[in-house]
């Protein structure tokens, strides 16, 4: 009955062995997905979806998603991505858990909050502050002969300080704790074309931290500029990825001895049921991560996974993490 209303079930879960660089331990989950579906007597398809042990989330537009789509493209809002990730996207992932999303690239909405909350290697000015979540985001995209297009805003957001004491002693202004010092609002633009296996994106992203209500505080861009080539032949598939910080953000980077720069390579080949994956990185911090992972499919759903990734941080000593088991989707 609920299938016949627009509402369908899914899911997926894991169990297996997990070793997180000083331990071996277990491994285990199961989530369902809500996904639901309609369509307007014009045509216009509607729908959304979000799961089961985020639905309190879903309900404020923080986790989980809503969309409408037609001739003139589609309109996404909530826990969607920003138009530089939707079009320039990331490497591919290995093992079972991800480990640690060791391949995901460094895009603004990733990095705004370790960037600005850091007291060590944040923004002095803005450090003790606390940043709420940038959802609900929305995303524009429109498809045409292999050309996509993204356009993304974030939900502005007040920047409230939740330290004094650290703001105060690094600015020297009478603030409390609960003070706002303005807003931050992130936007994007995004392209990609695909054409016999070969696909090309392009990114930019910024966001603007305005704290224009605080006397002596200066308000602050975040700029990246990012570019993938991927091209895909015969079940095997590279991809490339190259992001430049800008603005204030390229700054940050390079006082803090990181690099404005961040680069990194992926390659997924599928023979018969088994699927290798590898990728290598270098983040705007010069931290490397290296992964290598495989999955054989055995039908129904079930699949079994591993991958091993190895870190090596730009300050500090390397580690090497590991996961095994069985994955399921229903």
């Amino acid at each position: 009955m609920a299938s016949a209303q627009g509402v369908s079930l899914s899911g997926d879960g894991r169990m297996g062995l997990i070793y997180d660089g000083d331990d071996i331990r277990f491994t285990s989950r199961a989530r369902v997905t809500f996904t639901l579906s309609g369509e307007t007597d014009s045509g216009l398809a509607f729908g959304g979806s979000f799961r089961a042990d985020n639905a309190s989330n879903a309900a404020s537009g923080s986790a989980g998603n809503v969309f409408i789509s037609g001739d003139f493209g589609r309109l996404a809002m909530g826990d969607v991505d920003g138009a530089a990730l939707a079009a320039v996207g990331d490497l591919y992932s290995v093992g079972l858990t991800t480990l640690g999303d060791a391949h995901e690239m460094n895009y603004i909405g990733r990095l705004l909050g370790d960037t600005i909350n850091d007291e060590d290697d944040g923004v002095a000015q803005f450090s003790g502050v606390s940043i709420p979540s940038l959802f609900p985001r929305a995303l524009y995209s429109y498809s045409i002969d292999g050309f996509s297009f993204y356009a993304s805003v974030s939900n502005p957001v007040t920047v409230r300080v939740n330290n004094a004491t650290a703001f105060n002693t690094q600015t020297g202004l009478a603030t409390s704790n609960g003070d706002s010092l303005g807003t931050i609002t992130e936007f994007g633009v995004g392209a990609s074309y695909s054409i016999d296996g070969f696909t090309g994106a392009l990114g930019y992203e910024r966001a603007r931290a305005n704290p224009a209500s605080v006397t002596g505080l200066d308000s602050i861009t975040f700029g990246h500029l990012a570019a993938s080539a991927e091209y895909s032949m015969d079940g095997i598939s590279v991809k490339a990825i190259v992001g430049r910080a800008m603005n204030d953000l390229k700054e940050i980077i390079e006082d803090e001895d990181g690099s404005k720069t961040q680069y990194g390579l992926g390659v997924s080949g599928t023979f018969d049921a088994t699927t290798v994956t590898a990728f290598g990185r270098r983040d705007f911090a010069k931290d490397r991560y290296l992964g290598l992972g495989a999955s054989y499919d055995l039908g129904g759903g079930a699949s079994i996974k591993g991958g091993v990734v190895h870190v090596s941080p730009n300050v500090g000593s390397s580690e090497t993490r590991a996961d095994f088991g069985l994955a399921f989707t229903f």
